[in-house]
């Protein structure tokens, strides 16, 4: 994913739908899919749906899908979107993320801890503690009305949001120091945080749901909405694995990483 060498061909990760685009636009193609995939995990309440669901979002998604060849993964989100309502996607949101049993467990831990240091409260509190950290370092600052831990998928899945959107800028500025320093921005977050927790949280995901082939059973809406999850799963573990695989040793000056700003 260096920005600034030719592609190899010879990668088994090599994309040739992104040969024809510019740097900004590969990292553009990549926000919105990072942003897609944790619109879907936050609560569904009737602005975010209509959100996922306006027409210029499903434009831009499928956009972004041919761009870095994840076109079927993009696809089988916007087909569970649509063919389910925000009250089955509340449903299936609580059972699945919000809700925790009477033991205290959830069907499926949203929480990188949880995977990455396991039950031990201290290390949790640890992990979290860094994640604040480096959400302070760039910037990013959940929403007053998001009230998960830090290291909630949503939030994550936002960090590479904003890093790769800051890089998409930094390249169509010409700013190659601040663009190598997202890189390897990225290549740490990857590296000690979302390639390891993305793909089990992909895992646990399916575990929980429906494996619903051809789309059968999507005329219930509420098995639609578990399809919304699981293809959320599947199209996050897509993007993370296929940046896992292509990103730079970690090594970043995080100061300068965090100068550069995504517009609007």
């Amino acid at each position: 994913m260096d920005d600034t060498q030719p592609t190899d061909n010879t990668d088994p990760h090599h994309d040739e739908g992104a040969d024809e685009l510019s740097p900004s636009e590969r990292h553009a193609a990549r926000a919105a899919l990072y942003s897609a995939a944790a619109g879907a995990y936050c609560y569904p309440d009737d602005e975010l749906v209509a959100e996922l669901t306006h027409e210029e979002t499903v434009e831009g998604l499928r956009s972004a899908g041919r761009k870095l060849d994840l076109i079927a993964e993009v696809e089988a989100l916007l087909e569970a979107l649509a063919a389910t309502d925000r009250e089955a996607l509340e449903s299936a949101y609580n059972e699945l993320f919000g809700l925790p049993s009477d033991d205290g467990t959830y069907a499926v831990v949203p929480y990188e801890a949880e995977y990455t240091v396991g039950d031990e409260v201290s290390r949790q509190q640890r992990r979290i503690a860094t994640v604040v950290g480096l959400l302070e370092a760039f910037g990013v600052e959940p929403a007053e009305d998001f009230h998960e831990r830090q290291d909630h998928v949503v939030v994550e899945l936002e960090l590479l949001q904003v890093l790769a959107a800051r890089r998409a800028v930094a390249r169509e500025d010409g700013e190659t120091d601040a663009a190598a320093n997202l890189e390897r921005a990225e290549g740490m977050v990857l590296d000690e945080h979302l390639g390891d927790f993305v793909p089990a949280f992909a895992h646990d995901v399916r575990e929980a749901t429906a494996d619903l082939k051809e789309r059968e059973g999507y005329d219930d809406p509420r098995r639609a909405a578990e399809a919304v999850y699981r293809a959320a799963a599947d199209l996050a573990e897509a993007v993370v694995t296929r940046d896992v695989a292509a990103h730079p040793e970690p090594d970043v000056d995080v100061d300068a990483a965090a100068e550069v700003s995504p517009r609007g």
